[in-house]
């Protein structure tokens, strides 16, 4: 799909560790769901355990070290490829600086979503990121 995601994807396993505090707080922003789309999975490591999910994601070498529990979609933030109020949520973990056109895929996520659509994210250049130490 997109030969920039398939590079940058590289060994992108071995790079983040999740944070419990992170997935608590992910769970807690969700409410009471049984069905997510995890737009941009990458390894799908804050994803609720207690949910049906759908891990959508651009590059094929993304989904292939994908460890979650949900289906594999690929696909882009701004056209998501999920039918309107399908899933109770959706999820955006670290991944709105990848999209090309982040308002679209913001309406993306509601669209496709019945109750909430949460997004953490942060500015790439920030020296003192919190997830890289």
């Amino acid at each position: 799909m997109n030969d920039w995601y398939d590079e940058i994807g590289k060994g992108y396993i071995n790079l983040l560790v999740p944070d419990t505090r992170i997935a608590k707080l992910v769970r807690t922003a969700l409410g009471d769901v049984e069905s997510v789309a995890n737009i941009g999975a990458g390894a799908g490591n804050y994803e609720p355990e207690d949910c049906e999910v759908i891990a959508i994601e651009p590059s094929s070498v993304m989904l292939g070290q994908y460890q979650g529990k949900g289906a594999r979609l690929q696909g882009t933030a701004e056209t998501l490829p999920l039918a309107t109020g399908s899933v109770d949520a959706t999820m955006g973990i670290l991944t709105l600086h990848h999209w090309k056109n982040w308002r679209q895929g913001i309406d993306e996520m509601l669209r496709v979503s019945r109750k909430a659509a949460m997004l953490l994210t942060h500015k790439p250049d920030l020296f003192d990121f919190l997830l890289l130490d």
